[in-house]
């Protein structure tokens, strides 16, 4: 499964070389497999049933987690600093990482609300009539037209995504 250290005790390693005990591993650290040809994410760590034990769930565990000594000395890359995938992922679509996105939406919304006008008395009764007088002259209700549907109803009849991007440092979007 893993590399396993040289030395009997995880605090003695090389400089660069992150040494641990199976007892001490955290989702988000690689562990090195196939004989270091690969790194595996831990997903999930917990002391198992059996005393002295470790049940490990590495990203590529498709039977489920494997038991490893608990005091076994391991060979262990830490994540880096900055957004990092999620360990438990999702196991359909593999690992997951959480980042800022910058979204362009345009939406269809309806309004339903109430606005008082002074209106000639000659078209009142007739709706075609004030629909067209209402739509010559939105100046006369506007002014109530709520965006947030506070004075009437609001629905969104039609969503669509314009445009999706990853936020870098510095954006104003």
């Amino acid at each position: 499964m893993s590399a396993l250290c040289n030395h009997t005790r995880a605090d003695y390693h090389h400089d660069g070389e992150t040494c641990m005990y199976a007892r001490d591993l955290r989702p988000g650290e690689k562990l090195s497999v196939l004989r270091g040809s690969a790194q595996a994410v831990v997903r999930e760590a917990a002391l198992a049933e059996e005393d002295g034990w470790m049940s490990v769930l590495l990203d590529v565990s498709w039977d489920g987690p494997t038991l490893i000594s608990s005091d076994k000395v391991l060979s262990v890359r830490r994540p880096e600093p900055g957004p990092q995938p999620d360990p438990a992922g999702d196991s359909d679509n593999g690992p997951v990482t959480t980042v800022t996105v910058a979204l362009t939406v345009t939406e269809t919304v309806t309004y339903d609300f109430q606005s008082e006008v002074e209106l000639p008395a000659d078209i009142v009764d007739d709706e075609i009539e004030l629909h067209s007088y209402l739509d010559e002259r939105e100046e006369l209700w506007l002014d109530d037209l709520d965006p947030t549907g506070k004075n009437g109803a609001l629905s969104v009849t039609e969503r669509t995504l314009d445009e999706a991007r990853v936020a870098r440092a510095g954006d104003r979007s």
